[in-house]
């Protein structure tokens, strides 16, 4: 099966092009689909992906999205995710049918896919570390095999799905309750992606400053009342403890910083700001004005620092 079905990876940056490399290495037929550029023609790119010690070198078939005429087979979204709306509809304009597999971070990134009329559609939380050091080379490393549960569609498709895409380099596991797996991880970025990036530092920040910790703390406290009105059945110290061993193993640049120094749009609007909204819009409403004011704040900083790049 993995020999003779494409995967087509959508989104070629820091989680698209290591998957491919993986992928490929172990022997899947993989096309990364360049989503941000219309002028690539088919091609092949050598990518090199390091984790640790150990080097993984593949050739990458790469092509323009606007130059496929077809997509026949799985399709993995990595790209940001306020891109979704536009990739919906390009997909559905070339009759891809899916699966679907979404390897995004935030809550509702869905949305644009089951509108659409996608019938089989998988959520990946995703657990790994990875910052580009040039265009086509990456430090990568998996913190733990990152969960794929169904969000629409037939539950057969999970363990196809995960058997396509699990690689010892880059390691998936199936998962039954993803709503839990999502809102946990959706609050671990809301911490990272918002006190990081103001603070200016690495993600490894939290375990050596008591005082960050705690900030981080009150905003899990925070966003957990909201995860208790709709019964998705976390507690704030599973959160802090992934928060924790996530700071003690990685010192790597957030991706909302990386985003920001590189004067790019970040996804803060479907991490703080959509959970935010969610919670303002329950009967009755909750506020939740520390995760609010920490992605308004997000916001305005990636706004002006594009702005001074003009």
């Amino acid at each position: 099966m993995h020999n003779q079905e494409t995967i087509y990876i959508l989104g070629s940056g820091a989680v698209g092009f290591p998957l491919a490399a993986y992928l490929t290495n172990a022997g899947r037929t993989v096309v990364a689909v360049r989503t941000s550029r219309s002028d690539v023609p088919k091609s092949t790119i050598n990518v090199t992906v390091q984790d640790g010690t150990n080097r993984v070198i593949a050739p990458i078939e790469t092509i323009s999205l606007s130059n496929l005429t077809s997509l026949d087979g799985t399709l993995v979204v990595t790209t940001k995710s306020y891109t979704n709306q536009a990739i919906a509809l390009l997909l559905k304009q070339r009759k891809a049918s899916g699966p679907l597999v979404i390897m995004q971070n935030g809550v509702g990134v869905e949305r644009p896919f089951l509108d659409a009329g996608f019938g089989a559609v998988c959520r990946c939380v995703l657990y790994v570390t990875s910052q580009p050091t040039s265009e086509f080379q990456f430090s990568f490393r998996p913190i733990t095999a990152s969960p794929i549960g169904v969000i629409a569609g037939p539950e057969g498709e999970l363990a196809k799905c995960v058997e396509q895409l699990h690689t010892d380099g880059f390691p998936f596991r199936a998962e039954t309750n993803i709503q839990k797996e999502i809102w946990k991880k959706a609050i671990i970025n809301s911490v990272f992606n918002s006190i990081c990036p103001l603070l200016d530092v690495d993600n490894g920040v939290f375990v050596r400053d008591e005082a960050t910790a705690n900030l981080a703390r009150q905003l899990v406290k925070e966003c957990i009342t909201l995860t208790d009105r709709l019964n998705i059945g976390l507690s704030e110290s599973e959160v802090m403890q992934q928060i924790m061993r996530i700071s003690t193993e990685s010192k790597q640049v957030i991706s909302t910083l990386q985003d920001i120094r590189n004067g790019r749009q970040t996804e803060i609007d479907s991490l703080n700001l959509e959970i935010a909204r969610l919670a303002a819009s329950l009967q009755p409403p909750l506020y939740l004005p520390q995760t609010e004011l920490l992605g308004k704040i997000i916001l305005a900083k990636s706004v002006l620092h594009r702005k001074t790049m003009v």
